[in-house]
């Protein structure tokens, strides 16, 4: 039997973990297995992405039914981060929001019971088609130095987003986080001439919190349109704007991070000797 190389060993790690929390999921989605599943999914999605750039295989169309099962479980999960996120500020401002959470507590119960179905439903056999698909026979030499190739193109794009980085924020996270899903899989030397894990990790985790705070907005947003005025909603129209200015800090610390991600010098000096 041939050896798998190092996309498909770090495929059928995150199948594994795809399937235990989809089995979990099935009994009764939980704030973990709805987070480690979408985690999965975002890997194996990325994994294809590289697979594309080597080979030319398409890859949209077999992954289709597990995105729709991505985005239902994305719905319940925001409804987690919105009640985490909720907690968090009542003990920090010292302020309670009990009609909100309960409108969250409602509808995130009515959620999972939709995600559940959806899990159920989900027809396993599609995976393995996938597992069939991201098979190759690639060599991990091959494979690393392709990543590194491609890093290279979307560092360059994120440059370009960069100057723009509010506007372009979920963009640039999305490109990021390829790059990091693709380094992680090669030897731990392997991009360390030109851009640093550790800041990248960091940077990635400001972008995620930023998305989880829009979310809590847009949370309260369409509450407070339903609700009649009263003491709490003006208490979470207060803590909207707020909000705003916690999203401004961490996309500030997010673009202070990049500086760290990549060494100019290093990056030039990189780039000119593999280009």
């Amino acid at each position: 039997m041939e050896e798998d190389n190092i996309i498909v060993k770090h495929w059928r790690e995150q199948e594994k973990i795809f399937i235990d929390n989809l089995v979990i999921s099935r009994k009764r989605p939980t704030k973990d297995s709805v987070h480690d599943l979408r985690v999965a999914v975002k890997k194996l999605r990325s994994y294809l992405r590289l697979k594309k750039q080597m080979t030319g295989d398409e890859w949209k169309r077999s992954f289709s039914n597990m995105s729709c099962l991505f985005k239902s479980f994305g719905r319940l999960g925001d409804f987690d981060v919105t009640l985490i996120l909720t907690r968090q500020q009542e003990k920090k401002e010292n302020l309670s929001v009990l009609f909100f959470k309960e409108y969250l507590f409602i509808n995130r119960s009515l959620v999972r019971k939709w995600v559940k179905q959806d899990a159920i439903k989900f027809n396993d056999q599609e995976l393995n088609a996938l597992t069939q698909q991201i098979k190759s026979d690639l060599t991990d030499k091959e494979i690393c130095e392709k990543i590194i190739q491609l890093s290279f193109l979307k560092v360059k794009k994120v440059k370009v987003l960069n100057k723009h980085f509010q506007k372009n924020a979920h963009k640039i996270r999305k490109q990021l986080k390829d790059v990091y899903n693709w380094i992680k899989i090669c030897p731990n030397d392997l991009a360390e001439n030109f851009i640093r894990i550790k800041p990248l990790d960091q940077m990635l985790k400001y972008l995620g919190s930023y998305q989880d705070h829009d979310v809590l907005r847009k949370k309260i947003k369409q509450y407070t349109k339903e609700v009649s005025e009263n003491k709490e909603k003006a208490i979470l129209k207060t803590l909207e704007n707020k909000l705003a200015s916690v999203q401004d800090d961490l996309l500030e610390n997010a673009k202070n991070k990049w500086k760290a991600v990549i060494d100019q010098e290093r990056y030039k000096k990189a780039a000119s000797s593999r280009f």
